[in-house]
């Protein structure tokens, strides 16, 4: 399993920046499509809660995800696989008032099973890019309104 531990400081409030990562139907607004990243669709009816299910679409890849824990403010946490069970990973935001903004910390756990797992080096670096390209979108969007 690898473990991945990202960080930055958005000049916003926690609630603010809770606010936008919670809103998975408005990703679009801030977060464009890159070599992984595509698109996130909500699944389920409804306001986003725990169990809220979605997928991210890539340009050759869809991982299944559901919200796994949401506390206002402080962080929201979610779980996405691949179809065939082979890529698995959970990702946690974790946000802290600092300084008339918010530290935000992302954490994320990557299990490779079968064939993927060979591949779990490349894997790495590429989803390393996306998460610190993730959090700078963010800081951008927030930061620029």
């Amino acid at each position: 399993m690898a473990k991945l531990r990202f960080t930055i400081f958005i000049q916003r409030p926690p609630e603010t920046v809770y606010k936008v990562l919670a809103d998975l139907r408005g990703y679009k607004s801030w977060l464009p499509s890159s070599n992984l990243f595509r698109e996130t669709a909500v699944t389920t009816d409804g306001p986003v809660q725990v169990g809220t299910a979605y997928v991210d679409k890539g340009p050759s890849s869809e991982m299944q995800g559901e919200v796994t824990a949401l506390e206002p403010h402080s962080h929201i946490a979610f779980h996405q696989a691949a179809r065939k069970g082979m890529l698995d990973i959970h990702v946690r935001y974790t946000l802290q008032s600092k300084e008339g903004g918010t530290q935000v910390v992302r954490e994320l756990k990557l299990r490779t099973k079968g064939l993927v797992a060979l591949l779990q080096p490349v894997l790495v670096r590429g989803i390393r890019k996306e998460n610190e390209r993730i959090l700078q979108r963010l800081k951008w969007y927030l930061e620029a309104r």
